[in-house]
């Protein structure tokens, strides 16, 4: 049986995925969910060391991939590193997540605006903790749950600017095995899209980004059919 390894956004905690992984449990399949977070403050290359982190926390495969949000296009630096175990990736999944870019950086691929917008929140080399880039009214539309949006503000560290500069390496998706799509909310259309294109299955399951956090059952319904019919 198959070993999901569930990638969390570097932007946020690797708890996020937690309310998923425990559904899959109970499903029977094991579930593994690695800490980025190392990697915000080490220094050298944020996404290598990523993908080491990310490759180490499994000892076995096969495994199924899945990614959520910027956790997307390190996929494919993962599963080269995982080939580099001998250990195999059957299906890729991204979770309303960004496409691999290799060859260049976060800041390249995004809307001028969006890149606006992160210039102007950085303040010598940082920005703040992702929660704080939303209203308290968008974030509470997503969260309503008092506790549970509090332990995410919590959770989610202050970010190097060289994390969006940095360019990713030109590692091709040969290794991703067969790549999959759910999307989440409405802004990751346009990557369902490339993904429907490029011939890939997708899914849409009406929610919001961070519904792996508040309905992570219909989630794990969602993510096992998709490997399953892919």
């Amino acid at each position: 049986m198959a070993t999901w390894l569930l990638i969390h956004s570097p932007l946020v905690d690797a708890a996020t995925w937690a309310p998923v992984a425990a559904r899959l449990r109970k499903r029977g399949h094991e579930a593994v969910i690695p800490d980025l977070s190392p990697a915000l403050s080490d220094g050298g290359s944020h996404v290598s060391r990523q993908a080491e982190l990310a490759a180490a926390a499994v000892g076995h495969g096969p495994v199924y991939l899945v990614a959520h949000s910027a956790a997307g296009p390190l996929l494919p630096l993962i599963a080269h590193q995982l080939g580099m175990q001998d250990i195999a990736v059957l299906a890729s999944v991204f979770v309303d997540a960004a496409l691999p870019h290799p060859g260049q950086s976060a800041l390249d691929v995004l809307p001028a605006a969006a890149v606006q917008h992160l210039h102007d929140m950085t303040v010598e080399g940082w920005l703040p903790p992702w929660t704080s880039w939303w209203s308290p009214e968008q974030l509470g539309a997503m969260l309503p749950d008092e506790q549970l949006r509090n332990a995410l503000i919590e959770a989610c560290p202050p970010l190097p600017e060289s994390l969006f500069t940095e360019v990713l390496p030109n590692v091709g998706e040969h290794e991703l095995g067969t790549c999959c799509y759910i999307r989440l909310s409405s802004n990751y259309e346009p990557f369902a899209a490339a993904a429907g294109k490029a011939g890939w299955p997708v899914r849409h399951l009406t929610g919001h980004h961070l519904a792996i956090l508040t309905t992570p059952g219909a989630v794990a319904d969602v993510l096992h059919h998709i490997v399953g019919t892919a």
